[in-house]
């Protein structure tokens, strides 16, 4: 029991420097608790501003229907451990009680496009939010996007968002995750600095790739090369081998969402798109109708389904 309000009941999961709890409040409601990992042997300082700036990023950008809201925060709690009481630090979040989407794509395979554009819609109108409040999330990956009770995106874990320059744009702290890490930050070498945005779409184009294909895409199949068109899907890709891209997670994608995808993982960070002009592009040129949210709620609900069915 945290300060006599939050029970946990179990582990939801852990990070790199982070606890994640299922707990009810006072009032029986789920919630989720982020506390630090106390055998990462944080100093109190360090401890509190990791507390502190996902809590602020959060409430900044409160309002988004697919970031994960924080509810509460306390830096100075006390947790009871059987008979010992000891001091926590920890954040309250909204619980996104059908978990991550790489569970699902991991166990019952990749989606089909139509499901993938809206997962993929919800997540890049989160992070367009974002940058348009100068914010960098820097670890966009399918582990950082959960689904609430209805299979809504909630972007998460803002613990590693940074500031970017107003006047610079960039950001000379490297993190992310390695498989889905924009080149130039898995490269930084001390005293360089990225531009931040591009590397969000750089890692953004991995999700959505692994959403569709269910797997990461080869040093190859990064470098194949893109025909000089914009994103608007009015030509297709050019790879350097055809016969190898036939053989590659390419062929299981539509010209649109390759032309798209190709433009997003540009190892060049000036040639990527922005984000609003990731959502402007051909393939996100749909209505998602009530029909397409039913569809998808049915859909991810079997896969669930089925999940649940292999764990009993």
């Amino acid at each position: 029991m945290i300060d006599d309000h939050f029970q946990l009941t179990k582990i939801l999961g852990k990070g790199g420097s982070s606890k994640v709890f299922l707990a009810t409040d006072s009032s029986q409601q789920l919630v989720a608790v982020k506390t630090i990992r106390s055998d990462k042997k944080y100093s109190q300082s360090a401890a509190q501003a990791l507390i502190d700036r996902e809590a602020q990023t959060l409430a900044l950008l409160e309002g988004h229907p697919n970031i994960l809201r924080c509810l509460h925060s306390n830096c100075n709690g006390r947790v009871v451990v059987g008979a010992k009481t000891e001091s926590v630090m920890y954040n309250v979040l909204e619980y996104a009680q059908n978990g991550a989407l790489s569970t699902y794509i991991r166990q019952t395979g990749p989606l089909e496009e139509s499901l993938a554009r809206l997962f993929a819609f919800q997540a890049c109108s989160a992070i367009d939010h974002m940058h348009s409040l100068g914010l960098v999330h820097l670890d966009i990956k399918l582990e950082n996007i959960l689904l609430d009770e209805f299979f809504n995106v909630k972007v998460a874990d803002l613990g590693s968002c940074v500031e970017a320059s107003e006047f610079s744009g960039c950001s000379d702290r490297r993190r992310g995750t390695a498989h889905y890490m924009a080149p130039e930050v898995a490269g930084l070498q001390p005293g360089e600095a990225f531009r931040a945005t591009p590397a969000d779409v750089y890692s953004l184009g991995i999700t959505m790739y692994v959403m569709v294909t269910g797997e990461f895409p080869s040093p190859h199949q990064l470098k194949l090369s893109v025909s000089t068109t914009d994103i608007d899907g009015q030509s297709c890709i050019e790879s350097d081998s055809d016969t190898q891209s036939q053989k590659s997670g390419w062929s299981q994608i539509s010209p649109e969402l390759r032309t798209l995808l190709q433009a997003m993982m540009d190892p060049e960070p000036c040639k990527r798109p922005l984000i609003s002009e990731v959502l402007s592009s051909w393939w996100f040129d749909v209505e998602f109708n009530q029909e397409i949210m039913e569809e998808a709620y049915c859909e991810m609900a079997s896969r669930k389904a089925y999940i649940e069915k292999l764990s009993m």
